[in-house]
């Protein structure tokens, strides 16, 4: 069970280097000089499940959001391929047993 307090860690820790940087890129943007001439260009990716929306403000932008997709996807499937290898299931003796003790007496499995 130490592997996935270790995956619990290492998401937690991601979590906060994405906040680090949003912070950091969004202070940056309001320091930095800001003239009429610059051209601005977005994209992103929203992940709802195995699927993937993709926005952009131009080609560039959307071909650079499928590869982010792609790559996230690929992430997706290998933590889940290595946490399942992780997770040990209980037995239907061990699982019953846990339920009862928790006072949830009328289940069985």
């Amino acid at each position: 069970m130490a592997g996935v307090g270790l995956w619990i860690t290492v998401g937690i820790i991601l979590i906060f280097i994405g906040m680090a940087v949003i912070i950091a890129a969004t202070l940056l943007s309001a320091l930095g000089q800001q003239s009429s001439q610059q051209k601005v260009e977005a994209g992103g990716v929203v992940m709802i499940g195995p699927v993937p929306i993709i926005f952009g403000t131009s080609w560039r932008m959307a071909i650079i959001a499928i590869a982010l997709a792609i790559v996230l996807i690929v992430i997706a499937l290998v933590m889940m391929l290595l946490v399942g290898r992780a997770v040990a299931v209980p037995q239907t003796g061990q699982a019953t047993a846990a339920l009862r003790a928790l006072g949830f007496g009328s289940f069985t499995l």
